[in-house]
């Protein structure tokens, strides 16, 4: 059961900012996120490579772990749309953000993919970025609101084309291999 939830986790977390955006299309913070979400995957890549960290013993993958993408993106989209939406959302709403993305995180642990301290890495690195590209994104709006509309939606149709080219054909391939 853990590693089919594991393995569902990036879908339905794809689906849920999908939602989110197409639910708000009068606004420029849904493709915003988004668009920020798929910049931490492809920095989660980079930073990879240059720590250079293992995975742990055991953990099907080669790659290395630190950080862990799964956890940075989830914390980075959590931390964002807790920014943006938060005083709509209320408590509630804060909660389950920020418990998606632990729970998230804790997935990649209990199916041995990641350690705790990649994980946290991850968690801090995505929220700190989260948090600072909302902020980003709430100067640029006020300074120029009909620009950054038009901005987050055309990047947010061009990155999404990108992602579903490289991320997402890469999660079909790598989860045939599991």
């Amino acid at each position: 059961f853990v590693f089919a939830l594991n393995a569902s986790t990036k879908w339905i977390v794809t689906l849920a900012q999908s939602i989110g955006v197409w639910s708000r299309t009068h606004s420029f913070e849904g493709p915003y996120i988004v668009v920020g979400s798929i910049a931490a995957t492809f920095l989660t890549d980079v930073l990879k490579r240059w720590i250079n960290q293992g995975r742990p013993e055991g953990a099907p993958f080669s790659d290395p772990g630190m950080p862990s993408s799964h956890s940075l993106v989830s914390f980075f989209a959590a931390v964002s749309w807790m920014s943006t939406v938060g005083t709509h959302a209320g408590n509630v709403g804060r909660a389950l953000l920020l418990g998606s993305a632990m729970t998230v995180a804790a997935l990649r642990v209990a199916c041995g993919y990641h350690t705790f301290a990649q994980i946290t890495v991850g968690a801090i690195i995505g929220s700190v970025l989260g948090k600072g590209w909302s902020v980003l994104g709430s100067a640029l709006h006020v300074s120029n609101p009909n620009a950054t509309f038009v901005f987050a939606w055309t990047a947010y149709l061009f990155g999404s084309a990108l992602f579903i080219s490289k991320k997402m054909k890469s999660w079909i391939t790598h989860e045939k291999a599991l």
